[in-house]
């Protein structure tokens, strides 16, 4: 358990730090415990108090107000979000109540305390994000592409339109100046991820997998850098953060650099932040506006709340290692994710979001719960002007 509680005031301090330099905090933050002894000085709104801790039991009231607890290493206290009208905050207070939070969110309070010291009244919350990024251009008129959750391996990869995409990377122009293909995961279907699988697999071996896949990259042109990360169903530990493929998997590729999943990375000058995005589902469990069907919802949510996948116990299994390996350190220029078999590509605040194509049909499970995939959309970057288009071959 030491371990845990190390990742969480690891993650505690660095976001709370962000809070501090990006909020605009009434006061300097309390410690939790020296607010509680002080409580009867915050009782009225001309003397705010504030707090930064991790959110626990968030939820909502049956009258539309958002209930939660905050924690710090000093102690915990009870706080509450009403759903106002009328105030200049109403906008922004009613989006985040429409959302709700995440159980060990970090988060800023400011507000005061009820009469008998039982409730923080929150009057403002505050999240770690930075209101505006600048992103930074390359010199040169390079690209980048994405894809995501290719499942070699599996019967329902889509080979023949994965030729038609090597066919466009050898003839068409745009296709000269792609300098790297990024990679965000689930390269291949993977051995035992589900029950059943191997019902649906077209090459059962693991390694068998990766041969294939390998043998496809090396269709595409020379002038092409693949980096690529591994996902829930690739060959590392599925606990997050997770290390780069193996030795024995990484001697079948060449050209392609291993990265660990996340990744923060630099091309040509431009930072990118690459995540496989298996906390999606999380985002889809625990916040009300976050679909499937618009997973760019789950990565505004993470840039809001500068980190990738702040539930613990949740459905995304997290590694309880000494620094926080999820937080999102730096503002990325490109934010990129896969997973969920969708695609999308615009801008958040300065920063482009991509949601990296699959290369997949439809799955059975899939089928049986109505969710249509999009496959097969190469997203493009143009890392000098961050202009992008998206190329089917569907």
């Amino acid at each position: 358990m030491g371990d845990i509680n190390d990742a969480f005031n690891d993650r505690l301090e660095r976001l709370r730090k962000l809070i501090i330099a990006n909020s605009n905090l009434p006061r300097r933050p309390m410690e939790i415990a020296r607010l509680h002894a002080e409580k009867s000085r915050f009782q009225g709104r001309e003397n705010l108090a504030v707090a930064i801790g991790l959110v626990n039991e968030p939820r909502h009231t049956k009258n539309g107000h958002l209930m939660f607890g905050i924690e710090d290493k000093s102690g915990e206290m009870n706080c509450l979000l009403m759903n106002r009208k009328g105030d200049d905050r109403v906008i922004e207070h009613a989006q985040v109540i429409e959302a709700g939070l995440m159980p060990d969110d970090v988060v800023g309070v400011s507000g005061t305390f009820s009469q008998n010291g039982d409730m923080f009244y929150v009057d403002d919350l505050h999240f770690p994000m930075q209101n505006r990024h600048d992103k930074k251009f390359a010199e040169q008129g390079v690209s980048v592409a994405f894809l995501s959750d290719i499942h070699v391996g599996s019967k329902t990869f889509l080979e023949a339109q994965w030729h038609k995409m090597v066919q466009w990377f050898n003839t068409d122009p745009l296709a000269r100046t792609i300098k790297y293909l990024v990679l965000s995961g689930d390269c291949v279907d993977g051995v035992g991820i589900y029950p059943g699988q191997d019902k649906e697999l077209a090459i059962k071996d693991l390694y068998g997998q990766y041969s294939r896949f390998a043998e496809l990259l090396e269709l595409l042109p020379e002038w092409v850098e693949c980096i690529m990360l591994p996902g829930n169903h690739d060959a590392v530990r599925p606990a997050e953060p997770q290390p780069t493929l193996e030795p024995d998997i990484q001697q079948d590729f060449n050209t392609t650099t291993f990265v660990g999943n996340p990744c923060d990375f630099s091309l040509d000058g431009v930072r990118l932040l690459s995540y496989h995005g298996k906390s999606i589902d999380d985002f889809v469990a625990g916040l009300r506006t976050v679909t499937y069907r618009d997973p760019v919802e789950a990565m505004r949510q993470m840039l809001r709340r500068r980190h990738l996948a702040p539930q613990w116990g949740g459905k995304t299994p997290l590694s309880p290692e000494p620094e926080d390996g999820l937080v999102i350190r730096e503002v990325p220029d490109i934010f990129v994710t896969g997973h969920v078999h969708g695609h999308a590509c615009l801008d958040f605040r300065g920063t482009t979001l991509v949601c990296s194509s699959t290369w997949q049909d439809q799955t059975s499970y899939q089928r049986m719960l109505g969710f249509q995939p999009k496959p097969c959309m190469l997203t493009v970057v143009n890392l000098g002007t961050h202009k992008s288009v998206s190329i089917p071959f569907a």
